[in-house]
């Protein structure tokens, strides 16, 4: 009623009238931009308790940024993700995002924005152990905050990037370079708490050095505060560096507790990381020369048991590492059953010999059978795309004469299907009509014609589609376990993924992957 009475109040003439609807129709954009802004912040910042809701709010957060057209706010969504995802160890995929987030970035002024995008991709390469890249990509880095270190948040990145370029000449055998970086990080962070982190690669510098007894001393007083920090990593990572300095003095009893309370920490916090492996080999190596077979055997588990969640998450543990203590196990194995019952062990030795013999010659036959089918298949699959397509475009010809309403659901849908959404295992069409902002009936039948299936035949199609384009393209992720790659693609289970996969490429996922 106020707004009536003031608008006919000051109609003094149509001049004012349309300067006052301007204005009104300002005033209502700006604070709806404010409302969609307060709800991406909400979204991106809120953390439930599992990972498939928050990667879901992440992904409404994007898309709402997309609707906004702000790309430094869709760049900073996308770096929420990255930094998200890289912190369940799935760095290729934070890699994905941190490379969008990097693109978006280039058409906005702002060139703090550009670099922490560049430091998100060094950091993630350097978990790849693309040591050489990360390393080029933190020195480019580190000019342009070196240039701007005088304000706080410029001169935070700075450190850190020392500290980086520090550690990680150290693993790429560049010990000049890294003193040079360490000795900038100590003079630039006495008194913060970066120095700590710069005393411990001093440390690490030290022990390269075989200086083992001031590394031993600059690793335990940067161990103290990792432990009050609950910095768990690097205090596991320092406590094997302790272990390795008394290795090579030779107290090696002295060393093999330090060894055990890193394999027993790295289990508890379920902490992986490449350097930790030495632990377990130590542990190893040494109850082979004390003779504690039982032991050796644990420690033997406990080291598959690493390998297999790092091979998982990371894909970097080569097989052959896998092969040579799983070998190392069979052979205690063999001779406990010899000490029992030597012709048993060799029936059946026997016995799974010729069953192996015979499977091979089976699956010999049968992979031959398929083989044809299997390249039909992927040619079937590169045409579906133009078909696909091709549908597409008759059906808008088609339908021209519909309402703006079902192109703004087109639209829609594009961006849904862009932005990979259904990739989210719990997506159900409910999930759909709140995203599109519209109602059940009206997707679900625009859905029915303008793609000539349903909502779950749609998405899994989606997602089949989506699982085969990478399995040609990414050779590592046929390394997955089928429930991996269930969960990559956005399925709750192996079976529902599995039957999906039959139905629309007319064979199981894990023969396909056999043949490629």
């Amino acid at each position: 009623m106020k707004i009536n009475y003031l608008y006919f109040k000051n109609s003094v003439n149509d001049f004012t009238k349309i300067i006052f609807i301007l204005l009104f129709i300002s005033l209502t954009t700006i604070v709806k931009g404010q409302n969609e802004l307060k709800k991406i912040d909400s979204l991106l910042n809120n953390r439930s308790e599992t990972y498939q809701e928050n990667l879901r709010n992440i992904d409404s957060a994007i898309v709402l940024a997309y609707q906004l057209e702000d790309k430094k706010i869709l760049t900073d969504a996308y770096i929420s993700k990255a930094v998200y995802i890289y912190e369940q160890r799935n760095y290729n995929e934070a890699l994905k995002n941190y490379k969008t987030a990097n693109d978006l970035s280039l058409s906005v002024k702002d060139d703090y924005l550009y670099y922490t995008t560049l430091f998100g991709i060094a950091t993630t390469k350097a978990q790849l152990n693309e040591t050489k890249e990360a390393i080029s990509i933190f020195e480019r880095c580190l000019t342009y905050f070196n240039q701007n270190k005088e304000d706080s948040k410029h001169f935070k990145k700075y450190l850190n990037t020392l500290g980086q370029l520090s550690y990680l000449n150290i693993k790429a055998n560049n010990l000049e370079k890294s003193v040079f970086y360490n000795d900038l990080e100590l003079k630039n962070t006495v008194d913060t708490l970066n120095y700590h982190y710069a005393i411990k690669n001093k440390g690490i510098i030290n022990f390269y050095k075989k200086d083992y007894k001031s590394a031993f001393s600059e690793l335990k007083e940067s161990q103290k505060v990792f432990l009050k920090q609950q910095d768990f990593t690097w205090y596991i990572i320092t406590e094997q560096y302790l272990g390795e300095i008394l290795y090579k003095e030779n107290r090696v009893d002295e060393a093999i507790n330090y060894f055990r309370n890193v394999v027993k920490l790295s289990k508890q916090k379920k902490i992986v990381n490449d350097e930790l492996r030495l632990s377990y080999e130590r542990l190893i190596a040494y109850n082979e020369l004390k003779g504690n077979k039982n032991e050796q055997i644990l420690a033997i588990n406990d080291l598959l048991s690493f390998d297999s969640l790092y091979y998982a998450t990371d894909n970097l543990i080569a097989k052959p590492n896998l092969e040579k203590y799983e070998n190392t196990k069979l052979k205690f194995e063999r001779n406990n059953l010899e000490k029992s019952n030597n012709r048993l062990k060799y029936s059946v030795i026997g016995f799974i010999v010729l069953v192996v013999l015979c499977s091979f010659c089976v699956y010999y036959f049968y992979q031959k059978k398929h083989k044809n089918r299997i390249n039909k298949l992927l040619g079937d699959i590169t045409k579906l795309k133009g078909s696909t397509l091709s549908l597409r475009a008759k059906s808008v010809k088609k339908e021209k004469g519909k309402s703006i309403f079902d192109d703004r659901l087109e639209a829609s849908l594009s961006t849904f299907e862009a932005c990979q959404l259904y990739l989210n295992p719990t997506f159900t069409l409910n999930d759909l009509v709140k995203e599109l902002k519209s109602n059940r009936t009206i997707v679900s039948n625009y859905i029915n014609s303008s793609r000539n299936k349903n909502f779950n035949q749609y998405i899994n199609e989606l997602r089949i589609n989506y699982a085969v384009n990478r399995l040609m393209n990414e050779p590592t992720l046929k390394k997955y376990t089928i429930d991996a790659l269930a969960e990559e693609v956005g399925f709750n289970s192996r079976k529902t993924f599995s039957d999906a996969f039959l139905e629309h490429t007319g064979c199981r996922p894990s023969r396909f992957i056999r043949n490629l």
